[in-house]
This record gives structure tokens, sequence and C-alpha cells, in this order.
């Protein structure tokens, strides 16, 4: 078998397990996605964090409790 050859297969190998190892971070991405939603009453306080609403550690352990 020449060099040529044995290089190409070498290189078509070599693509085929790159695209397998993307398709496969692509499902693992997606189960991740599905396995750490993030819940309801957390993207409540995000919000207030992003609009500067700010409240005091007891305030805040209050509204943990409810």
């Amino acid at each position: 078998m020449s060099e040529a050859i044995l290089n190409q297969r070498i290189l078509d190998e070599l693509t085929f397990m790159k695209e397998k190892i993307l398709k496969i971070e692509i499902q693992i991405n997606e189960i991740n996605d599905d396995l750490h939603q993030v819940r309801p009453d957390y993207l409540i306080r995000l919000k207030k964090i992003d609009q500067g609403k700010f409240i005091s550690r007891k305030d805040f352990e209050k509204e943990l409790a409810d």
C-alpha cells in the first residue's frame, strides 16, 4: 500500500471520528441541559438581581422560608 493511500485512509478515519465526537458532544449537552434545568423560583431571584434589587440577609432567609 502506498504512503499516499495510507495517509488518505488515516485522514478519512480521523474525519469520521471527529464527526462522531461532535455528535456525541451535542447529545451530551442536550442531556446536560435536560438534567440541569433551573427551577422557576431561582429565575425570579435572578431577575431581581439583574434589576439591582438586593435584599438583606434576614429578608432573604424569610423568602426562602416561604
